[in-house]
């Protein structure tokens, strides 16, 4: 298992998350939130593979774009792993460049930013915007959709929101795309 959690490491580092990610925080985000949101991308740019997990709820669900080739549904600890070691490991100099952090409610942020790379499949270069949307329960992870346009993660956010009180729905968000 070590070696999983050294090479999601070292996916990290290669990341090169910087202090320059601290400039596109929105000032009037909900102060759960904001912490939550800055620790995690501090998490990042000191390596702290411990400090996510710690902070990952253990039925975490990480879900890729649906418009991939083949997307994947990463579940709990280990699947926030095995999250890390997939698609960054698909490109050589795997990049994401931030362009904004902020929350459209109080239970979610969003991450809008470019991830770009060399497909190590195809000799070509891709660029992409890509909308993360993360859900925050007790100061833990417990969703991470990723979403190729804005439109896509706020809609999630909304019906997340219209579930919050229905406990049979809510348990539903968690497993929907099961």
């Amino acid at each position: 298992m070590e070696d999983r959690f050294e090479a999601a490491r070292e996916v990290i580092r290669r990341m090169g998350i910087g202090d320059d990610w601290k400039a596109v925080f929105d000032p009037d985000m909900p102060a759960e939130i904001d912490q939550a949101a800055r620790g995690l991308i501090d998490a990042y740019r000191r390596v702290d593979l411990e400090w996510l997990l710690e902070h990952a709820d253990p039925e975490l669900e990480i879900t890729q774009l649906a418009e991939l080739p083949d997307p994947h549904t990463h579940r709990g600890r280990d699947g926030l792993i095995e999250a890390l070691l997939d698609w960054p490991r698909q490109w050589e100099d795997f990049r994401v460049t931030p362009h904004r952090i902020f929350a459209p409610d109080e239970d979610h942020f969003v991450l809008h930013a470019t991830n770009g790379g060399r497909s190590r499949m195809m000799d070509i270069e891709v660029e992409a915007e890509i909308y993360f949307l993360m859900r925050i329960e007790d100061g833990r992870l417990t969703n991470w959709d990723m979403f190729g346009t804005l439109d896509e993660a706020l809609r999630r956010a909304a019906e997340r929101r219209a579930h919050r009180h229905d406990d049979h729905a809510a348990q539903g968000d968690r497993r929907e795309r099961a």
